[in-house]
């Protein structure tokens, strides 16, 4: 079965930050600054095969809302041209 989105992004929000993250978890309280947002985004886009925007990693509120924002492909600014 896979990975739903939330256990994507928790999986490489861990991977990027060195530790477990929760789904509350804000991007910045968890010490999140431009270089760790596109380490992440090139995570979530290696592990879910599509374009994460930095700029949706850093304005949403918790990885939870991140990963629901994933959930719907359509919602997702996308950083390729099209």
């Amino acid at each position: 079965m896979p990975d739903t989105p939330i256990d994507e992004v928790l999986a490489a929000a861990s991977k990027v930050f060195g530790h477990a993250v929760a789904p509350e978890d804000d991007f910045f309280s968890l010490g999140g600054d431009s270089v760790t947002a596109v380490e992440l985004s090139i995570r979530l886009e290696e592990r879910l095969g599509v374009d994460v925007a930095v700029e949706l990693i850093v304005d949403l509120p918790s990885l939870a809302a991140l990963a629901a924002s994933l959930a719907q492909p359509s919602s997702v600014p996308s950083t390729a041209e099209h």
